[in-house]
């Protein structure tokens, strides 16, 4: 499923319609294969000099990327992927490229094209495939509605696409977070076989992309059928300078992010492990039910994210620093101790957290659960590409957010050492 920008709303890039729940598989019969390898899907994915005028003035936003069922999970809009539930669906793997506005990182841009992308998905077999396109033709109408805290999908319509494929469909959404971006998304989708494709084309205004999203998805599927008939020169999928990049400063993750010293004497690792996003790698530890300063906490967090590039995590500190972006963390937050809980968070308030520190961002936040009042406080803290936060959940009479700063500037001096 397309999700051209769903990086920037929760992860530092801007969160859109992507890969929806697939539905229930029925009972099916096992079909031929069609050979395809890993080095071919990564070579059907369009090259910018295929897009056309529609490309002009936009930035490649990362080069064609693998998808894996477990990285595409972590990017939908639907909390119920999960890698082992696409796997399931039979999905084996996918590939994109997606180019965007170099003003988006800014969320200043109010017209025009926000970002194009193309991608491939191999299916178990063309009766997975058929299966799988279908579902996801009719998700876009199914998460109609808020899809995930602070993030809203209306005005879904569907439009027929023929002569691109085998059989294909067109949707189009209107993504909306509140005080911070509203955008259109016009999407084609395919299937070759046993290969599920799809366009994006998303714009900051009401001009109908239709057009240019079909005849961007005539162009992918030419290249498809070229590719699969070896009359394009297909390499070995090898990992770029960013990915090799990564895989070095990954590693410095675990140093980087709060430990129990930095806590107190007494403090315990509830858990802790690595957790992945669009754009972003991340480490986390949790702490429960320890003392910060004066303040007895319930839960106590800690992650450190890296992101793909020092702007990406620029543009996250300045997510948090936005009305809209305030809301929908701390609605993100707050629903995940709820789910802990099983009740129902109410009277959620959200505020910037005063003078958090030196290069830091805060944010306060106050709800009901059963007639109890609880409060959470995240600050968060930057360097290069990558961005810390420390968030603390009690009872408001149990829960000081100025007892967070102190802490916070301990942990500002490991993620500055690291």
């Amino acid at each position: 499923m397309p999700h051209v920008l769903r990086g920037l709303l929760l992860t530092g890039a801007v969160v859109l319609l992507a890969g929806c729940g697939l539905g229930t598989s029925a009972p099916r019969e096992a079909a031929p294969k069609q050979p395809v390898t890993r080095a071919q899907l990564a070579a059907m994915v369009l090259p910018k000099a295929d897009l056309g005028p529609s490309a002009k003035g936009l930035a490649e936003y990362r080069p064609a990327g693998e998808m894996t069922n477990a990285r595409f999970a972590s990017n939908t809009v639907d909390p119920e992927d999960t890698a082992s539930s696409l796997r399931a669906k039979g999905r084996v793997l996918g590939f994109e490229r997606t180019y965007i506005h170099p003003r988006l990182a800014s969320l200043s841009v109010r017209k025009g094209t926000l970002s194009l992308g193309t991608g491939v998905e191999l299916l178990d077999d063309p009766v997975y495939a058929v299966q799988y396109l279908h579902a996801r033709l009719t998700d876009y109408e199914r998460l109609r509605g808020p899809v995930r805290p602070g993030i809203k999908l209306r005005n879904v319509s569907s439009f027929e696409v023929a002569g691109i494929g085998d059989e294909g469909g067109g949707v189009r959404a209107t993504v909306i977070v509140p005080s911070l971006i509203r955008a259109q998304e016009t999407s084609v989708m395919f299937r070759r076989g046993r290969v599920v494709a799809y366009v994006s084309v998303v714009r900051a205004d009401k001009g109908d992309a239709r057009q240019e999203a079909m005849r961007l998805a005539v162009e992918l599927d030419r290249r498809i059928q070229a590719v699969l008939a070896g009359e394009i020169d297909v390499k070995p999928v090898k990992p770029d300078g960013l990915t090799v990049a990564n895989r070095a400063a990954r590693k410095k993750l675990p140093e980087m992010t709060m430990a129990a010293e930095d806590v107190a004497a007494d403090a315990r690792v509830y858990e802790e492990g690595r957790v992945d996003g669009d754009g972003y790698s991340a480490y986390q530890r949790v702490f429960r039910d320890v003392m910060v300063g004066g303040s007895h906490l319930v839960a106590l967090r800690a992650e450190t994210q890296l992101y793909d590039t020092p702007a990406s995590a620029v543009l996250g500190m300045k997510f948090v620093d936005r009305p809209g972006g305030r809301q929908v963390y701390a609605q993100g937050v707050v629903q995940s101790f709820a789910e802990e809980t099983s009740v129902r968070p109410t009277k959620i308030r959200v505020s910037p957290l005063r003078n958090p520190g030196r290069g830091m961002k805060g944010i306060a936040v106050t709800f009901e659960l059963v007639g109890a009042k609880f409060r959470m406080a995240s600050i968060f803290m930057r360097s290069g590409r990558f961005v810390q936060s420390v968030t603390g959940i009690c009872r408001v009479e149990a829960f000081d957010p100025g007892d967070l700063k102190p802490l916070a500037q301990r942990v500002q001096v490991r993620l500055l050492a690291a």
